[in-house]
């Protein structure tokens, strides 16, 4: 989920830098302060990035239900895919944490999930969301992240069964990911390297 810089944000980069190295640590503690104090975004990015653990996790969950399943109670009506995808990016930016981040990918299913059942979407492209989430989920718990798949297997079977008698063939592809899943899942279990 990197990002290129441009050559004109380089160069702007670089006169920053520049500027910020010749800062005292108390300048640069109270610029952090400014930026903290901005935006919703700046302050759970920054949370996230000093303040590790659940308190900083459940800020971003709270993020993404409520770009899935906004409060239909309170008015809000409007989902935001993008939102919630934004939510899961800009965490694991600030933290690196990659059992964090899953963790956030596979709530971003379960909201969405729950959101299936509870109204039915008639959105294909809500369906495609959360299986496309689902495909990144898979892929990265068959490579680079193979050794938490123990972690998250329980909350991924709940996904596959809550999911079983959805719309738009949803539940299907869901359960022919889970199946990729199942080996790995069982050469973990007996003895199976994590690579």
């Amino acid at each position: 989920m990197g990002t290129t810089m441009s050559k004109n944000s380089s160069s702007e980069w670089k006169a920053i830098s520049k500027q910020l190295n010749a800062l005292s640590s108390k300048e640069l503690l109270k610029l952090i302060h400014e930026l903290y104090q901005c935006t919703d975004s700046n302050r759970r990015f920054i949370a996230a990035r000093f303040l590790k653990g659940e308190a900083s996790l459940k800020k971003y969950k709270q993020q993404i239900h409520s770009a899935l399943y906004p409060d239909f109670d309170a008015g809000k009506t409007d989902i935001s895919i993008s939102g919630a995808k934004k939510a899961i990016s800009d965490f694991e930016k600030a933290t690196h944490d990659s059992q964090q981040t899953l963790d956030l990918m596979i709530y971003f299913v379960e909201v969405g999930t729950q959101m299936i059942q509870a109204f039915g979407m008639d959105y294909e492209s809500f369906y495609d969301s959360m299986e496309s989430m689902f495909s990144k989920i898979v892929n990265r718990l068959k490579s680079k992240d193979r050794g938490l798949l123990p972690i998250f297997w329980g909350r991924l079977k709940k996904i596959e069964t809550d999911s079983s008698d959805t719309g738009y063939g949803y539940g299907d592809s869901l359960a022919d990911m889970m199946e990729e899943l199942t080996e790995v899942h069982s050469n973990l279990g007996s003895g199976g390297a994590a690579k």
